[in-house]
């Protein structure tokens, strides 16, 4: 951060360290935790009438879930109550970071790329086609169009009934267009891979889509045949 100047950073933890969700680490600068101490809630903007000046009781900031300003005093020597932090969510952080650290962040990257590009070559296998600029897209996940006569949704109950896999769902106008397959954190292996591809086969095939025996599983495997 130092050496980008980034002012403010943060992550969820269930995405970037493949850890449970319910926490997200932020760090701050020193700049930002200067802001941030100053901040009030007529510099936000958020008075009724912007002609006028601080009203009694309303030079506050008005959101206690985020105020910053108190978190920063939670943690450091001030010890103010903000809140009764889960331990058990610090610990399971650490022992994200300790995982990652251990892996090395080149390696992990390198994995996702591997497993997501494993993934990848067996979705179009199979014929679906994916969505988006592939130049520009992640690692860790990858968005796959809806083939036609297929219900997205039931497609997702029958793999989670039957498979115990999920694959996710979007949102606003791409629902009930494409879904989301993610690659990423433990999943990043060989073979949750190949287990999604074969269920997501017998699930198209279930559904009407004639899709070649083994096409997934087998562009797969030669993927991961290339990179060894």
């Amino acid at each position: 951060m130092d050496e980008w100047r980034v002012d403010a950073a943060t992550a969820g933890l269930q995405k970037c360290l493949a850890g449970p969700s319910g926490s997200s680490p932020v760090s701050l600068s020193e700049r930002a935790v200067e802001v941030i101490g100053r901040r009030t809630s007529v510099e936000a903007g958020l008075r009724d009438d912007p002609d006028d000046g601080p009203s009694p009781g309303r030079d506050r900031i008005r959101s206690n879930y985020l105020d910053l300003g108190q978190i920063l005093a939670y943690w450091g020597p001030q010890r103010l109550n903000h809140h009764t932090e889960a331990t058990s969510m610090l610990y399971a952080a650490h022992e994200c970071a300790r995982l990652l650290a251990e892996e090395g962040l080149d390696a992990a990257v390198a994995r996702h790329a591997l497993h997501g590009s494993a993934m990848v070559a067996g979705l179009t296998a199979l014929g679906l086609t994916l969505f988006g600029d592939q130049t520009h897209r992640m690692n860790n996940v990858v968005g796959v169009e809806i083939p036609a006569g297929i219900d997205g949704e039931a497609a997702r109950a029958a793999l989670l009934r039957d498979f115990a896999i999920e694959i996710g769902t979007s949102f606003g106008p791409l629902h009930g267009r494409i879904w989301r397959i993610g690659v990423m954190g433990y999943n990043a292996r060989r073979d949750t891979v190949l287990t999604t591809l074969a269920a997501l086969e017998h699930v198209l095939r279930a559904g009407g889509v004639r899709v070649t025996g083994g096409a997934g599983v087998g562009a797969a495997v030669e993927r991961y045949t290339e990179a060894a």
